[in-house]
Order: C-alpha cells, then sequence, then structure tokens
C-alpha cells in the first residue's frame, strides 16, 4: 500500500499543516472513519480547522486516488479508506464497525461471468457485505 504522503507529493499538492494532519490521521488507518471522525481527530490539534477544510482535503485526496470514498453505510454517511488496493467491505449491522475483506471476486463470481456474457468488460469490483462481526455474534 502506497503512502498517502508520498502520492499527493508526487502530484504536487501543496501540504498545508491541516491537510498534513488530516493525512497522517488516515495514512494507514483501517477503521473507515467518517469526516466527522477525521474533525474531532484533527481538531484536537488545529482548534480553528473547519469542517470545509476536511471536506476538501477528502476531495483532494479522492481525486489524486489517495483515499477512496465508500458508502457503505446504509444512512449516507461517508467513510474514507487510505487503502485504494482493489478489495472488499463487510459492515458490521450491530457494532457498525467495517472490516477489509480482500478476497478476488472477479475471476471466482458468476455475476462475473454473467455481465461478460452479454459483451461487457468489467474493470473493477467494489463489494459491500453486511451481516455481524465475529466479536458481536461472542458477545451475544
Amino acid at each position: 500500500m502506497k503512502n498517502i504522503r508520498d502520492i499527493v507529493e508526487n502530484e504536487g499538492v501543496s501540504l498545508t499543516p491541516q491537510r498534513l494532519a488530516i493525512i497522517q490521521f488516515l495514512d494507514g488507518n483501517r477503521t473507515h472513519p467518517t469526516v466527522d471522525d477525521i474533525y474531532k481527530d484533527v481538531k484536537s490539534q488545529y482548534p480553528t480547522i473547519s469542517k470545509a477544510t476536511v471536506y476538501s482535503t477528502l476531495r483532494l485526496l479522492c481525486d489524486v486516488g489517495a483515499v477512496q470514498e465508500l458508502s457503505i453505510r446504509k444512512r449516507g454517511e461517508a467513510c474514507f479508506d487510505p487503502c485504494t488496493e482493489v478489495h472488499h467491505h463487510f459492515l458490521c449491522r450491530k457494532c457498525d464497525r467495517g472490516f477489509d475483506i480482500s478476497v478476488d471476486l472477479y475471476d471466482k463470481s458468476d455475476i462475473i461471468q454473467s455481465i461478460d456474457s452479454y459483451g461487457h468488460r468489467v474493470e473493477d469490483v467494489h463489494s459491500y457485505f453486511y451481516g455481524v462481526c465475529s466479536d458481536c455474534i461472542q458477545n451475544k
């Protein structure tokens, strides 16, 4: 997985202290944080930061391919994933935690084969799975 800062610097993006704080929060973060999660964390370091700055920085990071925006949460709240490699996501309906699922569905999926049979070409697959995580199952 590439370092977010390296990707951003290669794109020639200037790194303000606020942008750098957002990047540092996201880099290697596997919790799929929301804008509010990021804002709360960075605000402790930079009390004058606005949510607009967090939104614009996240949009910039998505545009340069450094993070991906996920719409896994049903209530419409976007979350962000610094892992831009192809992978899938599982969301626990009880604790609302998201997990990365690294399974290659491209070659093994009947759905993909069906789409291919219509003459279409699938280039990317991102799947969202919903259920109950092992921790929640054990803690019934």
